[in-house]
């Protein structure tokens, strides 16, 4: 949301919209970008290309929650987005099982750090921010955040 000014200072400006805010959020960067590999059972065409029976295959999660069939301007992070549906806890037996939990912390903590740090802000430029994998490929995070809490920074806002 740092990385998105506007939309922060309209979820600030509406606080009631972060629940479905989280949503189109999770739709446009989710933490896990692909799937664990897979092989394929039996070979089959995708896009025109062929894959082979036995063919190691991973799905990018993040590519299929930017598929402009399925969503207007894609691309685009728009938090009144009617049914921001995604694939970032994953789908059908492999759906995540902490998803419930998981959505209730992060609108916990996007709830509690609106309200007490107003002015939060990047201390650099968005284009400085250096994303890792940590030991493998599926999870991804910021290795470093670099914020400024704002001037209300020591002050608890309700």
């Amino acid at each position: 949301m740092l990385r998105h000014p506007g939309a922060l200072a309209d979820l600030r400006a509406h606080p009631e919209k972060i629940s479905a805010a989280l949503e189109e959020i999770l739709r446009y960067d989710a933490p896990v970008p692909h799937s664990t590999f897979r092989y394929a059972a039996q070979a089959f065409e995708i896009g025109g290309h062929m894959i082979p029976q036995g063919a190691q295959v991973i799905i990018c999660l993040a590519s299929a929650n930017r598929d402009e069939r399925r969503n207007t301007d894609p691309e685009l992070l728009d938090l009144d987005r009617p049914d921001a549906r995604h694939l970032a806890f994953g789908h059908g037996i492999h759906f995540c099982l902490g998803a419930a939990l998981a959505r209730t912390e992060a609108i916990l903590a996007l709830e509690s750090i609106l309200r007490r740090f107003p002015g939060l802000r990047l201390a650099g430029r968005d284009d400085e921010l250096h994303w890792g994998h940590g030991d493998g490929l599926v999870l991804r995070g910021l290795t470093e955040l670099a914020v400024v809490p704002g001037p209300d920074a020591g002050r608890l806002v309700s």
